[in-house]
This record gives C-alpha cells, structure tokens and sequence, in this order.
C-alpha cells in the first residue's frame, strides 16, 4: 500500500533546468546550471552575490597537484529558500562540495550541519560525475575541454 508523504515533505515533481553559460573566475572553470522550483528568470547569468559566495569557498590556487580547477554550481531556486551547490573536483577523484542557502531577498549563508543538497540536484551530479570519469579519469591524459563541452541536456531533472 502507497501511502501520502506526510504534509512536511515537499510533493515530488520533476522541475525544469537550464544551462547557462560556463564561467571563469580566478583560474577556476566551472558549470553552471539552475533548477527551477519556483517561477524565476530561467537563463539569466549567476548574479554577483552567487559569484561572491563561490569565491570565499574555492581554492585560491585553481590548479594544483590532483586539482583540475574544474567543477560544476547548481543554483536551485525553490520556495521558501534558494540552494547554490558548489562542487569541484581536487585529490584526483573527489567531488569536494559546499551549499550556501538563502531566503527570498537575503544574502547567500553557508549550510548549516542539517541542510543539503537534494534529490533533483543529485540528477546533475550523476551526470557530472559520469563526464568527469569519461573525460578526466578513463585515459591516459585527461581532457578538460572535453569535461567542460559535457553539459546536462535534459529539460527536466527528475
């Protein structure tokens, strides 16, 4: 028998994405996508104040050893809050991540000890580390601008 999640839980539904355009900032080359929970600008560039927050987290050396300089953000706009996942990749094969939250009108905060990402960010995240073996991990001489030309391309996450 399937019951009802109880009234607290968000009801689940595939929500659109879209891909913006890749962005570079102190060496760093990232991916950029936006998951839409609620009604907002669906293409519009990652504002200031989201490129401010992923810049007090990255590594200021973009490249070193084990390090690419390479990741992916996923800025999810839902309702009461918004998410910004930030997540590179450093020690040759791990996915380092941090989450910044904010409500309507508020500056982004990094995430406290109870709260994540989600089950329709993790829908890019499969896909980015599926591109991130593919391009980077499964030969003798990793490609980067392969890593960076694999963008999600679904219309829905989900």
């Amino acid at each position: 028998m399937i019951h009802p999640p109880p009234e607290d839980l968000a009801r689940y539904a595939p929500r659109p994405v879209a891909v913006l355009p890749a962005v570079s900032i102190d060496g760093w080359k990232l991916k950029p996508y936006r998951v839409l929970g609620r009604e907002a600008d669906r293409d519009a560039p990652l504002d200031e104040p989201a490129i401010d927050a992923i810049l007090t987290e990255l590594p200021e050396d973009a490249q070193a050893p084990g390090r690419p300089g390479l990741g992916f953000i996923i800025e999810h706009l839902a309702t009461p809050l918004d998410y910004l996942v930030l997540a590179w990749w450093q020690n040759k094969n791990e996915m380092i991540t941090r989450i910044f939250i904010r409500e309507a009108g508020a500056p982004w905060r990094l995430s406290t000890g109870g709260e994540s990402f989600c089950v329709w960010d993790l829908d890019i995240m499969w896909f980015e580390r599926n591109a991130f073996i593919r391009t980077m991990l499964a030969f003798e001489h990793a490609d980067p601008a392969a890593y960076l030309a694999a963008r999600f391309e679904k219309a829905h996450v989900g």
